[in-house]
């Protein structure tokens, strides 16, 4: 009666799947495009009036830009907290992995709206991009073995989102730190400069979203346990969670 009673309460969640992350895509190429386009008006052309800018400035952050990179980010950090959620169910002792992942893009949501990175510019003598290289570099490390322990697609399509995003966030941020040392960030090649800097991260947050969503899907998703949680043993003939 338990296993029918759980069964009823099941609900699984349905993936959205191409349509979402198409709408993603266009969304960040339309952000993108219209940041530069604005730009290249403003000195090449004429020069717009400051709030239009602002709206759409990339490097600004009260911006609609800005105000999708805390949401995209936030929605990688929601999915990856309810498979962690999910693996624990299963008593599959990797969703620890998984809620760390969880836990560090709530972290860069924040961030990207409150600005904490430019808070510790403030605070030390050296650009924040070099404790956030020691940073991701210990992150890595520690994640390599969990890497490892996945599909080889599924982490090849992870570390590749990685390796964009840190390379717009920590890469081109010190390839444009000449430009803040001469006080030349009022000019069209810095402006350009953020547009490839953003739209990295941008781009880097949904390969990882692609293959987190694929990743699930491939494993079975996430059910949504109604009036408790079912019995999490596994039925006959399952395989033992692996490399989940």
């Amino acid at each position: 009666m338990k296993a029918k009673d759980s069964a009823e309460n099941s609900v699984p969640l349905s993936y959205p799947g191409h349509r979402l992350m198409m709408g993603l895509w266009v969304a960040v190429a339309a952000l993108i495009s219209i940041h530069v386009i604005l730009t290249v008006v403003h000195y090449e052309v004429r020069e717009l009036p400051w709030l239009l800018r602002q709206i759409f400035d990339v490097d600004e952050e009260d911006c609609l830009p800005t105000w999708y990179s805390a949401s995209a980010l936030l929605l990688n950090a929601a999915v990856l907290g309810a498979w962690a959620a999910e693996l624990r169910r299963r008593r599959d002792p990797s969703y620890f992995y998984w809620l760390g992942l969880a836990v560090g893009f709530t972290g860069l949501s924040v961030d990207e709206i409150a600005g904490l990175h430019e808070t510790l510019n403030s605070l030390i003598e050296v650009s924040w991009t070099i404790p956030g290289m020691v940073v991701a570099a210990l992150v890595a490390g520690i994640y390599v073995p969990f890497l490892l322990s996945l599909p080889r697609r599924t982490a090849v399509r992870f570390a590749i989102g990685g390796a964009v995003y840190l390379g717009g966030a920590i890469g081109v941020e010190l390839a444009t730190e000449p430009y803040l040392e001469n006080d030349e960030l009022n000019t069209l090649a810095y402006n350009l400069w953020t547009a490839v800097e953003e739209g990295m991260e941008m781009g880097g947050v949904l390969i990882f979203l692609g293959a987190l969503f694929g990743h699930m899907r491939a494993n079975g998703g996430v059910t949504l346990r109604l009036g408790g949680v079912a019995d999490p043993a596994p039925n006959a003939g399952d395989e033992p969670p692996a490399a989940r």
